[in-house]
């Protein structure tokens, strides 16, 4: 003993802020605030919700807020691209060709304040990929592929009434007036679709799609309805600029898928 108390003590570690994991899936339903006491991620060949397919840092403005932002911030709209572009990689093909939505989760308030930054990517299964969606329970990765239940194909009685809120899914063998054709990306500055023109620049592109499913020229699917669904206004306003697109025919029926049929004609 040398006398003094004050010089035989190690240093205290340096606090540790927690981050969550990446490629894992939880037992619970998605949440946007992800608290650290509530992390429980579980294997997943167990049933589960969602799945992390990637986990990211904010930074610039979005790292400087005094609290942390909402999942329609516009702040986090890179962290979204960044999200948007690792979940189809995660997949192996356009994530939005399943009945997927991404979502992401950030920390809690106490976490900010304590210097958490991350950011959780994550795949969540739907019943439908209208706002009338619920989560769905499901067992196994989505890395590698979409199984074949989860990818968008035919549906039934869309457009009912005036109206998409609701898209029945269907076997394509069987009648049906709307036909999954693929997604484009609006540009970054687009702004929510509210006018007629605004839909157009949306229907526009949505043609272009559907004229490479068809095998035919943009022209030619004029004779076709269509139908443009950004996810909603909120995942708008967070960065999500990926629009599915869909061949309608409105009150007419087909049986048999569009695909590839290019000169044939839309089987009925």
């Amino acid at each position: 003993m040398d006398g003094k108390l004050a010089d035989d003590w190690a240093s205290l570690p340096a606090a540790q802020v927690f981050t969550p994991s990446a490629e894992v899936c939880h037992e619970k339903a998605y949440e946007q605030t992800g608290r650290a006491t509530a992390y429980r991620p579980v294997d997943c060949a167990t049933e589960h919700y969602g799945e992390t397919v990637y986990v990211g840092t904010l930074t610039g403005a979005a790292a400087a807020l005094a609290g942390p932002p909402e999942a329609d911030d516009a702040a986090v709209a890179g962290a979204f691209a960044e999200c948007d572009e690792r979940a189809t990689a995660f997949v192996g093909r356009q994530w939005r060709d399943g009945r997927l939505t991404l979502d992401l989760t950030l920390p809690s308030a106490a976490a900010w304040q304590g210097g958490a930054r991350w950011y959780r990517c994550e795949l969540n299964e739907l019943t439908t990929v209208t706002d009338k969606a619920d989560w769905v329970r499901r067992t196994g990765s989505l890395r590698g592929s979409l199984p074949a239940p989860l990818l968008l194909t035919c549906f039934a009685e869309s457009g009912k009434n005036g109206s998409v809120d609701t898209m029945p899914e269907t076997d394509c063998a069987k009648s049906h007036n709307a036909e999954y054709v693929g997604t484009f990306t609006a540009a970054a500055n687009r702004k929510y679709p509210a006018s007629e023109a605004d839909w157009d620049y949306f229907h526009d592109n949505c043609r272009k799609a559907m004229a490479t499913f068809i095998g035919v020229s943009v022209s030619a699917t004029s004779k076709y309805g269509v139908i443009s669904w950004p996810y909603s206004k909120a995942t708008w306003a967070g960065g999500d600029r990926g629009v599915r697109c869909y061949l309608w025919l409105e009150t007419k029926k087909m049986t048999g898928s569009a695909k590839g049929t290019a000169g044939k004609g839309i089987p009925g």
